[in-house]
C-alpha cells in the first residue's frame, strides 16, 4: 500500500509540473499545438522588421490561426527570429517563433508608448545606464540606454526560461520601434 502511495505521489508531481510547464507558453502557441489540423494566415504586407548588421533579422507581423477541424479562429502577434553563431569557427543559422497573444500586444503596446517612445532621445550620464524590460509568456524586449547609445534586445523564450545564448540586439534599427508599434496597434 505504502508503494502505491508512494507511485501516485510521483505521478501527481509529475502531472503538475507538466501542467505549470505548459502555463509558460502563449495560449496561441498552445491552441496551434492542440489542433490536428491548424491553419496559420500571415499578413506580410503589415510587418515590423528589425535587422542587425550581420544580416540576422525579427520580424512581427500578426496572425490568425484557425483549427480545421472546430472553426476556432486566434489571433496574435508573431515573432520570427533568424540569428546567426559561431562557435570555434562554425557559423550556424537558428530561426524560431513564438507568438505574443492579444493580451500581451494590449501590455506591449502600453510598455512601449509609456516607457519606450517618450525615451528614444534620452541619453545618461557617464558610468550610468537606463534599461526597460518588457517581459510575456514567450519574448523579452529590452530597451537599454547608456550614454548616447541606444539598443533594443529581443529574446525568445522556451517554456518562460531566456534562451540568453541566441538572442537579437541592434543599435542601428532603433528608430524602427515606432512602426512596430504601429504594427501592434493593428492586430484587435
Amino acid at each position: 500500500m505504502k508503494k502505491v502511495a508512494t507511485i501516485l505521489f510521483l505521478l501527481l508531481c509529475i502531472f503538475s509540473l507538466a501542467q505549470e510547464k505548459d502555463n509558460l507558453n502563449s495560449t496561441t502557441r498552445k491552441f496551434i499545438n492542440s489542433a490536428d489540423f491548424t491553419q496559420v494566415n500571415k499578413d506580410w504586407n503589415v510587418t515590423a522588421d528589425f535587422r542587425s548588421g550581420l544580416g540576422e533579422q525579427v520580424s512581427f507581423f500578426p496572425v490568425e490561426a484557425i483549427n480545421l477541424k472546430t472553426n476556432q479562429k486566434m489571433k496574435s502577434i508573431q515573432v520570427n527570429m533568424n540569428i546567426k553563431s559561431d562557435f570555434m569557427g562554425k557559423s550556424k543559422e537558428f530561426f524560431k517563433t513564438s507568438w505574443l497573444d492579444l493580451d500581451e500586444v494590449e501590455e506591449f503596446v502600453l510598455f512601449i508608448e509609456q516607457y519606450v517612445i517618450p525615451n528614444l532621445k534620452d541619453k545618461t550620464e557617464s558610468k550610468q545606464s537606463i534599461n526597460y524590460i518588457f517581459n510575456s509568456k514567450e519574448i523579452s524586449f529590452n530597451f537599454y540606454i547608456e550614454k548616447n547609445t541606444r539598443r533594443i534586445s529581443i529574446y525568445l523564450k522556451d517554456y518562460g526560461v531566456v534562451d540568453n545564448e541566441r538572442y537579437f540586439w541592434t543599435e542601428s534599427q532603433v528608430n524602427k520601434i515606432p512602426d512596430l508599434l504601429n504594427i501592434l496597434k493593428q492586430i484587435k
